[in-house]
């Protein structure tokens, strides 16, 4: 699941001043613990402060209510399309890994070091505008050469379809028509198999592409972004081709691309995991997409050291066997100098290349999203690193900025958001006792891993682990951008050999998210997420559980929404529901799917998916009932309330409790952003993570008095679990 972000100007300024005014005077008798909790209450203090709009009804939008001033103080950012608490924290951490990259102490670490030089070639900006595409120029020609380019060096007599698919998934791993991935078997999650699926679009919303009257200002400025592009590449080989010789060619492109567009099933069709775990052996692919000699793609993508897995004939799985004939005929009815056309064009998209490609793109994104200005390429560069090499940028972050104490408090809230989703289970009226049983053991056998993996501190096992990838000085980053693939890909194709490790540790610690993962059934909370506004140990428990505790409670309960409930507690796709408790289940989640669908989106003229949507909103409503309910459990056994916050002091602890959790969600987008969120994501716009889930918490209704059919009161509520 995605989340939200942070502050600017407010909360950093007011931070730094309320930490200095709240340092104690007078008795040194106080201890250490007592500074903190003074500490922590006046932070919380300068958060709130920051964000609510107190003149607003929080009975008639709770939203405007906690985040009202928090948006008119802090703006998108320029070269940002949307802005939110998560987004500003991600912002936070990507300044704070910038300077750990471009510190010039070597590290102890050689993963570390390699990291560092990795990241140097990519902010190299004076090298990449002086090699232009070049290197992407030579490599193009290797591959045969590209018709739109170079015309008649192209010949349709050695067009060689496997060929052409091996070559650039080698040399930057793109995959076009099909996704191959190394995933769990979600039947057996002791193995792993390849998996084959659907592949994707170079604009990657589906509607755009369906939808050409509508979204006709997406479509035109992607035929001149594709236009404009090719046109540099020509110019940097020094071969003449006006826009008139290019334009055919690239709306035979997009007309090629609509197609495939149309053959792509949308996510609301893609819910069901039974449907997508198709069983077949690796020689079936000959007769299920004969296009491609399948054996020749693997045995030149594989290690010489897999070869012998590929003969044994392995299961794999394939997502959906009609799309395979959908989109064999599709290729098979089409010029191939169209496909090789086409495939080349999204091959171009995974080179970083010079400036003047970043400021074409740049235009493409405005009219997609609405981002005034383009990302500097440090902050591009930051987010490569941080996901090509994962572990090493983790080990960095936690180095410099995590506390083992965070570590504790937070398993703490774990354990007991846990316990309140199993007294759910327990006085649930609606579940059949054998399936409510199961439920209970599943929820109690759910992993928990926060921070980090312990091995990341270990400069030996760090290193152990990118030994294969080897950076040498001086290197373009085309070489270095290679290197990075190819030693990932046969890391990730050893696995196929490997045993699986439940409680590994897959993510970026300093990653800004959490994450449910249904064939582990465990949780993940990366480091960089443990800090404010969503959690600080010195926090009051009460903003602490409404705002992390929240996020919490949301993990849990994807394991028991449309999605995760098809999975049982060791994460095995395996139906564990009795008929007549799945009928209710579904009827319960239909009341949240036609709840979410009525919000009408502002400035878009859309309104929320409800079916796309509907894990999350379960997920949303789940996670602030549990978490509620566990402070509730926490308040009991202190044995009182807790003390109030500064300055808001007329404000109950149960309303603070919701206050702490419309604070976490607090965010805005630009329209177009907006619109191509609600076209292809999985989670409401901010705005409806907030009324749309207190309107259904009789608790809320009750903290803030709200009569009965006022906007966060209605008379007909939506509850899963």
């Amino acid at each position: 699941m995605k989340l939200p972000r942070f502050l600017v100007f407010g909360f950093l300024a007011l931070l730094i001043f309320v930490e200095g005014a709240s340092l104690p005077h007078g008795s040194s008798s106080r201890s250490s613990t007592e500074d903190e909790d003074s500490m922590g209450f006046m932070k919380a203090a300068a958060i709130l402060k920051g964000s609510m709009n107190e003149s607003i009804d929080p009975c008639e939008d709770f939203f405007e209510f906690t985040c009202g001033k928090w948006m008119v103080n802090n703006p998108i950012p320029d070269d940002l399309a949307t802005y939110t608490h998560f987004e500003e924290l991600r912002e936070k951490v990507k300044k704070e890994m910038r300077n750990l990259y471009e510190d010039k102490v070597p590290s102890t670490s050689n993963a570390i070091n390699k990291l560092k030089k990795i990241y140097a070639t990519c902010t190299d900006v004076e090298n990449f505008n002086k090699r232009k595409s070049h290197d992407l120029h030579k490599t193009l020609e290797t591959f045969g050469y590209w018709p739109i380019i170079h015309d008649k060096k192209w010949s349709a007599v050695n067009f060689d379809l496997t060929d052409l698919l091996l070559k650039i998934e080698q040399s930057r791993g793109s995959e076009i028509f099909i996704d191959i991935n190394i995933v769990k078997d979600r039947k057996n999650v002791s193995r792993r198999l390849l998996s084959f699926d659907q592949g994707n679009l170079g604009l990657g919303t589906r509607e755009y592409y369906l939808n050409e009257t509508k979204y006709s200002k997406q479509l035109d400025a992607y035929e001149k972004y594709v236009t404009t592009k090719v046109g540099l590449i020509a110019e940097d080989a020094k071969i003449s081709k006006t826009k008139n010789d290019i334009t055919l060619d690239v709306k035979e492109i997009l007309e090629f691309e609509k197609k495939l567009a149309r053959i792509l099933k949308p996510g609301e069709e893609r819910r069901n995991f039974t449907e997508m775990y198709n069983l077949f052996r690796f020689s079936d692919l000959k007769t299920m997409m004969p296009l491609i000699d399948w054996e020749k793609y693997f045995k030149g993508l594989i290690p010489l050291d897999m070869h012998d897995y590929l003969d044994l004939d392995p299961e794999i799985i394939v997502a959906e066997p009609a799309y395979l004939d959908r989109v064999k005929n599709l290729i098979a009815g089409t010029d191939t100098r169209i496909i090789t056309n086409y495939i080349l064009w999204r091959y171009t998209a995974y080179w970083d290349l010079d400036e003047r490609f970043d400021d074409i793109r740049h235009e493409l994104l405005h009219i997609l999203t609405g981002k005034k200005i383009k990302s500097p390429r440090w902050k591009d560069c930051s987010s490569i690193i941080n996901s090509k090499m994962s572990y090493a940028s983790g080990a960095m972050y936690v180095r410099s900025f995590f506390h083992e104490e965070d570590k504790a408090s937070a398993l703490e809230m774990i354990e007991n958001l846990k316990t309140s989703f199993k007294e759910t289970l327990a006085e649930n009226d609606w579940m059949e006792e054998s399936t409510r049983k199961y439920a209970q053991e599943k929820a109690s056998e759910m992993s928990s891993l926060i921070g980090f993996p312990d091995f990341v501190l270990n400069d030996t096992a760090l290193d152990e682990y990118y030994e294969n990838l080897t950076i040498v000085e001086g290197e373009p980053y085309s070489t270095v951008t290679q290197k990075m693939i190819q030693w990932a890909q046969y890391k990730a194709f050893r696995r196929l050999k490997e045993e699986v490790d439940r409680n590994e540790f897959e993510k970026s610690s300093a990653e800004v998210n959490a994450f449910y993962s249904s064939v582990k059934n465990g949780i993940t909370f990366p480091a960089a997420i443990l800090q404010p506004p969503f959690f600080d140990r010195t926090f009051p428990k009460v903003l602490n559980y409404g705002a992390i505790g929240m996020v919490i409670g949301h993990e849990i309960t994807h394991a028991f929404d449309d999605q995760g409930s098809q999975f049982d507690k060791m994460g095995n796709l395996h139906n564990w529901w009795d008929a007549e408790t799945k009928t209710t289940f579904l009827e319960r989640t239909r009341c949240m799917i036609d709840q979410y669908s009525q919000y009408e989106v502002p400035g878009t003229s859309l309104k929320v998916n409800g079916i796309l949507t509907q894990g999350e909103n379960v997920a949303d409503n789940g996670g602030l009932k549990h978490a509620y309910m566990a402070y509730r459990a926490y308040i009991k056994k202190l044995g009182h309330e807790e003390g109030k916050i500064p300055g808001f002091e007329k404000y109950t602890t149960d309303q603070i409790f919701y206050i702490g959790y419309g604070i976490t969600w607090c965010g805005h987008s630009k329209p177009r952003n907006l619109i191509n969120q609600i076209l292809t994501g999985v989670h409401s716009p901010s705005r409806f993570r907030v009324n749309g889930v207190v309107r259904n918490q009789p608790e809320f209704a009750v903290a803030f008095k709200c009569s009965v059919g006022s906007k966060m009161n209605p008379e007909k509520r939506c509850a899963v679990w």
